[in-house]
């Protein structure tokens, strides 16, 4: 989908993160240096007095909108928690890659509306401009909503993140977000939005992103429950009988309603505190602990307000685990 006025910055799959990984997240709002970055086909540079994006299909009026117009519709901020579905290669792999940021732009659903979209349109396809090759595919990064998901209040045509413009590499200058879903769904430098009866066809809704499930295969749309030991990090220096707070993040689609702490690798669970959630942030957990000396397995786990909990192992929201020594 190559238009005048960009160009790729950097061609290839790419992922970025902080080195300390889940243990540099110490912040409520994740700052950008901390935010993972990653790409499918690379990073495209957009210049903004050419970017448009194009509304059609389903829809009584087919509708070209240039970036001016978008920044002069209403906007809003939503909150939510930022996470990477993994490789669609290895989807059973859990990657950890998690923030929570603030978003704000214009919802999907004014955009909808003011092109008349159709009553009989029950997905929304929604397109990149970014070009190349992945796992030696060659087609545009295309992406759909059910259409309930598409008209709900927090879909976002995003402008900003944190406060600040979209960059280049965030997706910039206007990205979908899709708060509550792997961000897989949410398609960076968007180009075109197609109303449409039916799930779209590329290889980012059928080849890639979908689970298998006893009754076939199921798309890899909201995140389920998962959580992650902040701190203590395997780096920490702990002292027998000293109180330590074992705190992390936990998040998913649904609300967060209890989570569970283990110091003995599993072999009994303590009930930790968890605190509210904004929007779908990610909400914090906390439990102080008063350690015997020695090694000890960390393991945190989590349910949502619907009874689901994280599973042990072999899923990209499996039970999370840290190593600590504990000294004398």
């Amino acid at each position: 989908m190559t238009r005048t006025g960009m160009h790729m910055i950097k061609k290839g799959f790419s992922f970025q993160g902080p080195a300390e990984g889940v243990h540099a997240l110490n912040s409520w709002i994740t700052p950008e240096d901390d935010l993972f970055l990653v790409t499918h086909m690379g990073f495209l540079n957009i210049d903004p007095d050419h970017w448009h994006l194009d509304v059609d299909g389903l829809v009584g009026t087919p509708t070209r909108l240039r970036l001016s117009d978008l920044q002069a519709m209403p906007q809003r901020e939503y909150m939510s928690f930022h996470e990477c579905a993994g490789s669609p290669l290895a989807p059973t792999v859990a990657r950890r890659r998690i923030g929570n940021v603030v978003w704000k732009g214009v919802p999907l659903s004014l955009v909808l509306e003011r092109a008349k979209i159709s009553t009989d349109a029950s997905y929304v396809w929604t397109s990149g401009l970014e070009w190349g090759e992945y796992a030696e595919i060659e087609e545009a990064y295309q992406k759909d909503l059910p259409i309930e998901k598409a008209l709900a209040e927090e879909v976002l045509l995003a402008l900003e993140i944190n406060g600040r413009p979209l960059t280049p590499e965030r997706g910039g200058p206007v990205r979908l977000v899709v708060p509550g879903w792997y961000g897989t769904n949410s398609v960076k430098w968007v180009g075109s939005i197609t109303a449409a009866n039916r799930r779209a066809s590329g290889a980012y809704t059928t080849r890639f992103y979908n689970d298998p499930t006893a009754s076939g295969t199921k798309p890899v749309w909201d995140v389920t429950p998962e959580s992650v030991i902040v701190s203590p990090s395997p780096n920490d220096l702990l002292s027998a009988d000293m109180p330590t707070k074992i705190w992390g993040w936990a998040w998913g689609d649904r609300q967060i309603s209890s989570v569970e702490v283990s110091v003995d690798g599993g072999g009994s669970w303590r009930t930790a505190s968890v605190g509210p959630r904004e929007g779908r942030s990610w909400q914090r957990f906390e439990l102080t602990w008063s350690p015997e000396p020695g090694p000890h397995l960390l393991l945190c786990r989590c349910k949502n307000e619907l009874g689901e909990e994280q599973p042990v192992s072999d899923a990209r929201n499996a039970v999370h685990s840290v190593q600590v020594q504990v000294d004398f």
